[in-house]
């Protein structure tokens, strides 16, 4: 997977983050959300590591159709509560890759967990205008094995996320819900939009197409010749469905 890194897409269970405003009915009351769903997204960018051979900068090319390939495991949920304009959203996930090619071993764990508090600071007839504040934890370990050298990067950072949301009210089943937000403090930076069309059919059960795109830059290339080199710059679209319960 180093070297030609073709780590492919994937299919993996994520939270979605299905808010969708279901408290627009009643908003002095709570309201509470759990779900999971499936996401296949790719991975293009640089990826920069120390190891036994000196410090390597590799480029990766993800693509959809490889995921299958090199998914070893993955797993993801989410939720929310609100009440009134505030919602409160977690998320968490993590993702195992795995790829063996011509003696080179690669095997990759992407672990991440975010929390948010989304704010409704306007309402203008079918639509809701939010800002939202929050953390997100991103942890990556590799096991890398080859004829000519080994590593075995392992980092953890946290940024802080500040950003702005929207929903729009199609009718009382349809609704369509955008958010776009920024971290930073432990990245160099990180830029994160999705958008999305919510169906819910039954009182309980909400339903969600998607499309996603995070950037993530973690690291200083600069720092190629250092002992604890780790450096990761990728661009990383994807699409999905997910559902939630609600109540």
């Amino acid at each position: 997977m180093m070297g030609r890194i073709q780590a492919g897409s994937l299919l993996i269970l994520v939270s979605g983050l299905l808010t969708a405003q279901v408290a627009a009915a009643a908003e002095d009351e709570w309201h509470f959300g759990i779900g999971t769903g499936l996401q296949s997204f790719s991975l293009d960018g640089t990826v920069g590591f120390a190891s036994t051979a000196g410090g390597i900068i590799t480029d990766i090319d993800v693509s959809n159709s490889d995921t299958r390939d090199y998914m070893k495991s993955a797993f993801g949920l989410g939720g929310f509560a609100s009440k009134g304009p505030w919602t409160i959203n977690l998320s968490g996930g993590r993702i195992e890759l795995k790829d063996n090619d011509s003696g080179l071993d690669v095997k990759w764990k992407n672990t991440n967990a975010e929390g948010t508090v989304d704010y409704t600071f306007a309402t203008k007839g079918r639509h809701r205008f939010g800002a939202l504040a929050g953390v997100r934890y991103t942890k990556h370990e590799w096991d890398i094995t080859s004829p000519s050298a080994t590593a075995d990067p392992d980092e953890d950072w946290t940024d802080v996320l500040v950003g702005l949301s929207h929903t729009m009210a199609i009718n009382e089943k349809w609704s369509w819900s955008t958010r776009g937000d920024y971290g930073f403090g432990g990245s160099e930076g990180t830029w994160y939009a999705t958008t999305g069309l919510n169906w819910r059919p039954w009182e309980h059960w909400l339903f969600n197409v998607n499309a996603k795109y995070l950037k993530t830059e973690y690291g200083n290339k600069n720092n190629v010749n250092k002992s604890d080199f780790y450096y990761y710059d990728v661009d990383q679209p994807s699409f999905g469905l997910g559902f939630l319960y609600v109540w």
